[in-house]
């Protein structure tokens, strides 16, 4: 295979920044070369919500040039992509169009799951021993502009994931005008980041014994550099050094910061809360060291497009993370495990049986199974309305790896599968003719297999399933009565045959 060359542009709050990456013959990129300029984005777009006339003229001219260095290495591919100062921003669609008329470039602006999934995904492939890491408790701290995503591992197990509106700038710029009125603004800082951080202990997992954790993000190179460790290379800090470094950012102005340790202006006074972050949580954990990888954003969007399109093998499956975090959401909402686990195994064999027939794809297959395992949850909240509540549960649950569209079919399917008729709900009929089919093809595999154990007793012991050019003919062996199950299949399996084009039948055999 020969080599290609790839670039990715991540128009942060702070700065834009250039990666270009070499891909060799086994898929594996490398990084050739590298240009940061700064910008303004996020320090305006969090204050006012919109993106200024100025601002989109300062990153088009970042643009242009990134365009020069590109046409220098003879890039074949160009990722350019945005996030939270793009997302927050309410003109941010005017925005896009600008700049895609003045430039030639589209942006995609990723989603906080998408952005999240893309830094994991970059630590763990630049990070050798991060599966070796995780076997014991880990706290994963991605510190953005925006927000903080506190992600935790057990067992080598991904366990759970929480976003908060805790991010480095957005804190400076809320609480900026409180420097001038108080004299102890370092205590005010920390009580607003406490607040945040002890609703975030309040839900998340417990009996976790820590041992390990990893901090990144855009400030973490300059918490190396005032370690004394390269900022360009991964590290780990001891947790004495860093508390020297975080009293030393508690002790030193931003402007002084800037004057004597050569830090940007625009950085300087975000070091402190990001550090403030680290002290909380290295208190919370009990930990004594913090692995600080040299990853980013653009590193994991360009290990993904090699893992789909260059042959490349990552270290872990993420999809493997996506289904445990929607079994432990299931068993945060006591769902009963058995009626899910059966569902979701029964859906998985009427999905791969009408392949041919459904025209569906690999990730549509994901969808289904994730909407399997969470297709109860809602009963947490509400008995007889269940598949409402799941509705909302799932929009809001931070599932790292799908993005807004995957993550609100899934909710869709979950709230459609017990209805008769899904064509008459509000949200099916806004949906784009191709999403209409997906999921009324999804929600009708999931409300069959849901049918099969309506009584959730689980007397099915055998199923067997097989597509004929007229019927989908599932067979099963049972120990018990099957009429309830073989009622509420009947009654279930119209939507079926509507949009999968062959009937449906269950045959049961009684085992003694």
């Amino acid at each position: 295979m020969a080599k290609k060359t790839v670039a990715v542009i991540d128009v942060g709050s702070l700065t834009a920044r250039l990666k270009i990456f070499e891909i060799g013959s086994k898929g594996k990129p490398k990084e050739i070369d590298a240009v940061r300029k700064i910008t303004s984005l996020g320090t305006r777009s969090y204050r006012n919500g919109v993106i200024e006339a100025s601002e989109m003229d300062e990153l088009c001219n970042c643009l242009y040039d990134f365009e020069m260095k590109c046409r220098e290495y003879q890039v074949s591919r160009i990722f350019c992509v945005a996030t939270s100062a793009f997302r927050n921003a309410g003109n941010k669609d005017v925005v896009i169009e600008q700049i895609r008329i003045r430039t030639g470039f589209r942006i995609e602006i990723l989603d906080n799951s998408m952005e999240r999934f893309y830094q994991n995904l970059a630590v763990r492939e630049t990070m050798p021993d991060f599966a070796q890491i995780v076997e014991s408790g880990t706290m994963i701290l991605d510190i953005g502009s925006g927000s903080l995503q506190a992600t935790v591992y057990d067992k080598s197990d991904f366990i759970f994931s929480q976003n908060m509106v805790l991010g480095s700038l957005r804190i400076y710029e809320m609480l900026s005008d409180l420097q001038s009125r108080t004299i102890h603004y370092e205590d005010v800082l920390e009580e607003f980041i406490a607040q945040d951080l002890d609703d975030y202990h309040a839900v998340e997992p417990k009996g976790i014994v820590y041992k390990n954790m990893i901090a990144f993000g855009g400030e973490m190179g300059y918490i190396k550099l005032l370690a004394g460790k390269d900022p360009n290379k991964k590290c780990t800090i001891e947790k004495d050094e860093f508390l020297k470094v975080y009293e030393y950012l508690l002790n030193t102005r931003p402007s002084d910061l800037s004057l004597n340790d050569r830090i940007p202006t625009n950085i300087s006074p975000l070091l402190l809360p990001a550090a403030l972050i680290i002290k909380n949580m290295l208190e919370y954990t009990g930990v004594d060291k913090i692995y600080l990888p040299h990853a980013s954003l653009s590193d994991g969007i360009v290990y993904s497009y090699c893992s789909k399109m260059m042959g490349y093998k990552l270290s872990m499956n993420p999809d493997d993370d996506l289904i445990r975090a929607a079994r432990n959401v299931a068993k945060r909402y006591k769902t009963d495990k058995k009626h899910i686990d059966f569902v979701e195994k029964a859906a998985l064999e009427i999905f791969d049986t009408s392949r041919k027939l459904s025209g569906l794809k690999e990730r549509d297959r994901l969808l289904l199974r994730l909407s399997a395992i969470l297709h109860e949850c809602g009963k947490f909240v509400h008995a007889t309305d269940h598949n409402e509540a799941a509705y909302a549960l799932i929009r809001y649950t931070d599932l790292i790896g799908l993005d807004s569209e995957e993550l609100d079919t899934i909710a869709l399917v979950v709230r459609l599968y017990p209805k008769q008729n899904p064509y008459e709900n509000f949200y099916y009929r806004n949906l784009p003719p191709n999403k209409k089919v997906i999921v009324s093809k999804l929600t009708a595999m999931l409300r069959i297999a849901d049918a099969m154990d309506a009584s959730h007793r689980q007397k099915t012991k055998k199923m067997s399933v097989t597509l004929y050019p007229d019927k989908l003919h599932i067979s099963v062996e049972a120990a018990a009565d099957m009429s309830f199950e073989t009622w509420s299949f009947e009654h279930r399996s119209e939507l079926f045959e509507q949009v999968i084009g062959v009937k449906p039948e269950l045959k049961v055999r009684r085992h003694m």
